[in-house]
């Protein structure tokens, strides 16, 4: 037992002198990085510029598009929008998305009539009208409703655009300038 217990002796005393040597290394070095981190600052006072507004606007030319190309860009837009409800219709697809389609060839064709003159602008409305027909015919149910003669309806006003007025066939009617 004495040597077990001189064993322990040994053991406290190195501990005590590791925990002794410890607290010294600690309050000689001392926690300044700590203390650096919590001790309040006062604000650096920072040069700011003053934030000094444009006074001559520069003021840029308008877009220079003719309307023919306005035009022709509306009547790509209604011809991409009429394939989509062709394949709609085919397909049997949801009315809600018909409809939709439907609303967005009016849409161009609403457009395309801001860029000719009034002859065109009869011929737009008649075909406007048309879509809008083509549209009355969803208020019906999809069960009572006739798939083929809505096609057939979609198609012969879609033919009727796409001959009379074509970029090409249009030209007469565009407006002059911008």
């Amino acid at each position: 037992m004495s040597a077990n217990g001189r064993c322990n002796e040994h053991y406290l005393s190195v501990l005590s002198v590791l925990v002794v040597l410890c607290v010294l290394t600690v309050s000689a070095g001392g926690c300044t990085s700590l203390r650096k981190k919590f001790t309040r600052k006062k604000k650096e006072k920072t040069n700011e510029q003053a934030f000094v507004p444009v006074l001559d606007p520069i003021d840029y030319p308008p877009p220079s598009v003719s309307p023919e190309e306005r035009y022709r860009y509306h009547y790509s837009l209604w011809k991409v929008w009429y394939r989509d409800l062709v394949e709609k219709i085919d397909g049997k697809e949801s009315d809600k998305s018909q409809k939709y389609l439907v609303g967005q060839i009016i849409a161009q064709l609403e457009e395309m009539k801001k860029w000719v003159t009034e002859a065109g602008q009869k011929e737009l409305s008649e075909s406007i009208g048309e879509w809008n027909a083509v549209l009355a015919m969803y208020e019906h149910p999809a069960v009572t409703r006739s798939t083929m003669s809505l096609k057939r309806k979609v198609e012969a006003s879609a033919k009727k655009i796409r001959g009379q007025l074509n970029p090409e066939a249009a030209k007469e009617f565009l407006v002059s300038g911008q």
